[in-house]
């Protein structure tokens, strides 16, 4: 017989609330923010750098031997 949702749900929240772990997933939530301005930065820079150079891009990729 499969375990009841709400019986699963309690124990998942049991597992999570050690003070630690809720401090890993802030931790988790602050790099992932931060990770995505750096990327969209990274992504805006490509975009005016092809507009200044239009034929600049990534090299074409080579293929892969099989």
């Amino acid at each position: 017989m499969s375990t009841p949702l709400y019986q699963l749900k309690a124990e998942f929240f049991k597992t999570l609330g050690h003070p630690v772990r809720i401090r890993v997933l802030e931790l988790l939530a602050v790099a992932r923010t931060i990770l995505t301005g750096v990327l969209t930065g990274q992504a805006e820079l490509l975009q005016d750098l092809r507009a200044v150079a239009p034929g600049a891009g990534p090299p074409p990729q080579q293929p892969r031997p099989s």
